[in-house]
């Protein structure tokens, strides 16, 4: 039986249908640094081994912010996939700092997380992933490869 969809995860799943209608090459990850702020250490190393695949060059992941604001200041960044809940922490603040650094990002989560209206148009993936959903809504937000220094 299917677990039933939260608000979070409804809305994910209508924003999952109309990217994954528009686009046709999941290839656009290919050489990108994607910052991975997840709490969960099976999901952690199943998303690295995934993007790894898309050819992503992982940077993290950490599943704290003290840990994520060290490595936003520290590395390179093209994007971030964010867990809205780190282990009891919500992840907005380093949200905020990743808006101040231009540096796109999609919030996921497997709950129904009420999400602040400054992010009410930020893209989002809700849990369970579906993996092609999940790529080509990570390549949207990143859009055209460009590299932002952290700090």
């Amino acid at each position: 039986m299917a677990a039933p969809r939260s608000a979070f995860n409804e809305r994910a799943h209508k924003q999952e249908e109309r990217v994954t209608g528009t686009m046709k090459d999941t290839g656009g990850l290919d050489g990108k640094r994607v910052l991975v702020a997840e709490d969960e250490y099976n999901i952690a190393m199943f998303l690295v081994e995934y993007l790894q695949m898309q050819g992503v060059d992982v940077v993290g992941p950490a599943g704290n912010l003290k840990k994520l604001a060290e490595l936003v200041d520290e590395q390179e960044i093209d994007g971030a996939l964010l867990d809205i809940n780190l282990g009891g922490e919500l992840v907005y603040p380093l949200a905020d700092r990743l808006v101040e650094r231009n540096i796109p990002f999609v919030l996921t989560s497997g709950y129904d997380d009420n999400v602040p209206e400054r992010f009410a148009d930020t893209p989002r993936c809700g849990k369970p992933y579906r993996l092609e959903a999940l790529t080509r809504i990570l390549q949207t937000a990143m859009g055209p490869p460009t590299a932002i220094r952290g700090g």
